[in-house]
């Protein structure tokens, strides 16, 4: 072997060379691992959960036993959110980290379990990747919202026991139940992978797939009553305006069309500190026979912003969302049934009715999708059988609230 005393020329050349390769090296790789850091890099997302219904157990990751939130939780990144039958939660996922960027919320009904595994957004302004949010849904039901932030994509994947899914941003309801999967999407689209098939969903449609099976063909998934209920462009027809101030000289409650995320809302308003019971919203006549359908659902997005009735008032017929809707029965009787959303509880020891015998509470001033339960079932005896017209309003002396992509579909 050659010592390098024998041939110090030689060796002082490896050595030149070998350096200059390095620096050659260095020069292309620091700034492409600076560029792919700058272009690629994420960071986690803001990620809260909230009780809307009973106690939800959270499982934090790599620890065996659960958390207990009644009310509200920052969730990590692979932890588990679970559900029981008395329980429902929402999982709000922020691009800031003050909270106040909501992109996407995933609202958990009774029992429901799921895994999230992933809640990612770019990290610099250069980057052009989409949001990514990464989550398994073991069983049950959920919701599924998001919406376009910062001018990206969010892109998020589902895998359930059947299916894998990928969905663009919109608005998709997953329920995983025995041994299938059913996945509608309400508004974008999506795509659903199963035993080396793969289809698309599209807004309006519904695919199932079950165990071991490809997914079946897309199908359209209801029959909606209500015209234009996503507010777009002219809204009055089939929409009127509605209002009720009880006195004439007070002034009523406002109703305007906002933007929110790809389509319209409309928002009900009034701010006069008189103290004075009104009620302002949207009427549409639907006059439809329902006779000879198993299923009458109402669904819609909310948003409260503000009430100064605590819970739905004295008589709990005095919320800041409310949905109405006027039938005539399978006796023939005119009925009418009413729902109410609230977040401001009742002071201690009032003697008012509960809030919750005709609406619910949920969260401030975050999108929540509310779907009913089968209204020929709740109805029973008195269920329609004919549909005559549909009120959303706003109810109790101030109020701010928004509401989205209505619709009352049978099936």
């Amino acid at each position: 072997m050659m010592n390098w005393r024998q041939n110090p020329t030689r060796f002082a050349w490896l050595i030149l060379l070998a350096n200059l390769l390095a620096c050659c090296v260095l020069a292309v790789a620091v700034p492409l691992v600076t560029r792919s850091y700058i272009l690629h890099s994420t960071r986690v997302k803001l990620a809260n959960v909230t009780a809307t219904q009973g106690t939800v157990q959270v499982w934090p990751v790599n620890q065996s036993d659960p958390v207990a939130v009644p009310d509200r939780r920052a969730v990590t990144e692979g932890s588990a959110v679970v559900t029981d039958d008395k329980a429902k939660a929402l999982l709000a996922l922020s691009s800031d980290t003050a909270g106040e960027r909501l992109d996407t919320t995933i609202q958990l009904d009774l029992n429901t379990a799921i895994v999230l595994n992933k809640a990612r957004a770019p990290r610099f302004r250069w980057n052009t990747d989409p949001h990514q949010i990464d989550l398994d849904l073991r069983e049950g039901r959920i919701y599924l919202t998001t919406q376009r932030e910062d001018d990206r994509d969010v892109k998020t994947l589902v895998l359930t026991p059947q299916a894998k899914l990928m969905l663009d941003q919109g608005a998709f309801d997953v329920l995983v139940q025995g041994d299938q999967t059913q996945v509608r999407a309400r508004s974008g689209s999506g795509l659903v992978q199963s035993e080396g098939r793969q289809v698309t969903v599209n807004g309006g449609e519904r695919v199932t797939v079950k165990a071991g099976q490809p997914p079946e063909l897309p199908v359209p998934d209801t029959l909606n009553l209500v015209l234009n209920g996503r507010y777009e462009g002219r809204i009055s027809p089939p929409w009127r305006n509605y209002t009720n101030v009880g006195q004439a000289n007070l002034e009523p409650g406002k109703i305007t069309l906002e933007e929110v995320g790809q389509g319209q809302s409309v928002r009900f308003t009034r701010k006069t500190e008189d103290g004075a019971p009104n009620e302002v919203g949207l009427v549409q006549d639907v006059n439809r026979d329902v006779q000879g359908y198993d299923s009458l659902v109402l669904r819609f997005d909310l948003e409260l912003l503000n009430q100064s009735v605590p819970g739905g008032g004295y008589q709990a017929s005095e919320y800041p969302v409310m949905a109405r809707i006027d039938y005539t029965d399978v006796n023939g009787k005119d009925q009418f049934w009413v729902h109410g959303f609230y977040y401001l509880d009742l002071p201690s020891g009032v003697t008012w009715v509960p809030a919750d015998t005709r609406g619910e509470k949920i969260p401030l001033g975050v999108w929540y999708n509310y779907e009913s339960p089968n209204l020929f079932q709740l109805l029973k005896d008195a269920r329609p059988a004919r549909i005559n017209k549909v009120t959303i309003y706003a109810a109790g002396h101030d109020y701010d609230s928004r509401v989205a992509d209505l619709a009352l579909t049978v099936r």
